[in-house]
């Protein structure tokens, strides 16, 4: 709970919260940073990850080794979500890629939800030729399954995710890693300032890295 009496701001890393109880609480002597999204107030300074370039990044490294044939897993519906989807059209549209419904999937961030719909991916006659998923826990789900099934990765399906957790490294997950420790800092130190009346409210993009692994074929990173 956001009380006066015993904080002077706060951090909002909860997609759930309603944007209307934030706007609500936040005031010039109580500042609120939202983390992840968006929130149009005078009041609430806005941080998010810069989605749209990032993944723009990979899926033109993904176009330049040869891919054509994508396949998208799409999270829950966020902001997140729709500027990576975003930025994945706009480079096959640019390339002339063609890209299907019957090739977007949707999950809801879930490693449970990647790991079906590699699943039903398995079973198509005419596969992808790389799964781009909006987060690595359904990309981490993806590799669990498509292994099961005996689909080598990333010989014959390549898979990416987004985020850079920890496991994604371990599963030589190729992904766009965010700087976590970074965007906490940062967070805390615009917060403390706002707080002490100073800096201003307009909003702060964090820029990720695309790191290629085992799972697409070799490039170099840059």
């Amino acid at each position: 709970y956001m009380t006066k009496s015993f904080t002077s701001g706060a951090i909002c890393l909860d997609s759930t919260w309603e944007e209307a109880l934030l706007v609500k609480k936040a005031r010039k002597n109580y500042p609120i940073l939202s983390l992840g999204r968006t929130i149009e107030s005078p009041y609430i300074k806005s941080g998010a990850i810069n989605n749209y370039d990032a993944m723009y990044s990979l899926i033109k490294k993904m176009v330049d080794n040869g891919y054509q044939k994508f396949a998208f897993l799409a999270g829950n519906n966020t902001e997140d979500t729709s500027e990576r989807f975003s930025a994945f059209q706009e480079v096959l549209k640019e390339y002339d890629l063609p890209f299907t419904q019957d090739n977007y999937y949707q999950g809801d961030y879930s490693e449970k939800s990647g790991n079906k719909t590699a699943k039903v991916i398995s079973l198509s006659k005419n596969k992808p030729e790389i799964l781009v998923c909006a987060n690595d826990n359904m990309a981490i789900g993806a590799l669990k399954a498509f292994r099961k099934a005996g689909i080598n990765v990333p010989e014959e399906i390549a898979v990416t995710g987004f985020d850079g957790l920890e496991l994604a490294e371990i599963m030589e997950l190729t992904t766009v890693e965010i700087p976590y420790y970074e965007c906490g800092y940062l967070a805390a130190q615009q917060l403390i300032m706002l707080t002490n009346g100073q800096g201003d409210f307009s909003p702060i993009r964090i820029d990720a890295k695309v790191k290629v692994r085992n799972t697409t074929k070799k490039l170099i990173n840059k």
